[in-house]
């Protein structure tokens, strides 16, 4: 299958689509620039992790490391990933959980 373009429509194309190509490759260079950073301020680290800021903020609450330079909260990466980590839970699939699963007994006391 052949489609042929006529030369204006390259050129609307090209132009359309060079501004796009321009924003995701200048997000890409910033994104690498933001990874090679060791730690991260609460909106950097939010955006690595992928959750909300006030996100960050519970998490501190609940333990998350962080260091403070200069009254600055900044949060290691190393660190962050490893009190994640430290916090993964693992749940038996469903299905061998019902086979493993034994059936509830339950005593009855009596007085007399």
């Amino acid at each position: 299958m052949n489609i042929n373009l006529d030369d204006a429509l390259v050129t609307q194309i090209i132009t359309g689509l060079k501004p796009v190509i321009v924003s995701t490759v200048q997000d890409a260079i910033k994104d690498t620039k933001s990874d090679s950073r060791p730690y991260l301020n609460r909106t950097d680290m939010a955006k690595y992790l992928g959750v909300a800021q006030s996100t960050v903020r519970a998490w501190v609450e609940h333990g998350m490391p962080f260091a403070v330079i200069d009254g600055r909260k900044l949060y290691g990466k190393q660190t962050v990933n490893q009190w994640l980590k430290e916090h993964e839970i693992t749940i038996e699939p469903q299905s061998q959980h019902k086979q493993n699963k034994k059936p509830a007994t339950i005593g009855v006391a009596t007085s007399k």
